[in-house]
């Protein structure tokens, strides 16, 4: 399992295609997780989570290319694609329980959840827009089962809630550093000023 004190959270919003990654790439102090397609934007990210089966089953022997460890909560995908397996929980807010993860409806809440057991103190989001105003994904949509509705985000939304009171009560540092994003529950700052 990788530690770190410092993670960026890389989701799939389409904002990522903003993001200067070659600046992140300079700050070696932090760890990266790439959740699901992003692993392709970030290759030489720490960790790669994707939950869903039916994601690997589609992207798996793409995915097999990616050098750092590869996560997910499927049990099916854990074992067909030999990768490191987190517990699921169905709770609000953080699990604490180690080596296990709230769902919250979506890959990006859960890699949050990961990273707090992976010892993050500081976490900077990129990639949760939150929204479809620019379409739903930086790579383009997903076909069936991978797609979520809008009322998911919104509901995605909400459910950030509690796990953004239960981080700050442990004292760990979020900022959202995606820009235009719909989830107001962190402070947001520019990713230069969040990565200081």
């Amino acid at each position: 399992m990788p530690q770190g004190e410092k993670w960026v959270i890389c989701a799939s919003g389409p904002s990522m295609l903003q993001v200067d990654l070659a600046h992140l790439r300079r700050f070696r102090s932090w760890r990266v997780i790439a959740v699901n397609n992003t692993w392709e934007l970030v290759p030489w990210a720490d960790v790669l989570y994707a939950c869903d089966l039916v994601w690997w089953e589609r992207y798996g022997d793409r995915a097999s290319a990616f050098a750092g460890e590869r996560w997910t909560m499927n049990s099916a995908a854990a074992l067909l694609y030999r990768l490191k397996k987190v517990g699921k929980r169905d709770g609000q807010g953080l699990c604490p329980d180690r080596g296990y993860v709230n769902t919250g409806g979506n890959g990006g809440y859960q890699a949050v959840n990961l990273a707090y057991h992976f010892g993050a103190r500081r976490i900077v989001l990129l990639g949760f827009d939150m929204h479809r105003n620019n379409g739903g994904h930086w790579h383009g949509e997903h076909e069936d089962m991978l797609s979520a509705p809008d009322s998911h985000i919104s509901c995605w939304v909400r459910m950030f809630e509690p796990l953004a009171r239960d981080l700050m009560a442990l004292g760990v540092d979020v900022v959202n550093a995606t820009p235009g994003s719909a989830l107001p529950w962190f402070p947001m700052k520019p990713m230069a000023e969040a990565l200081r």
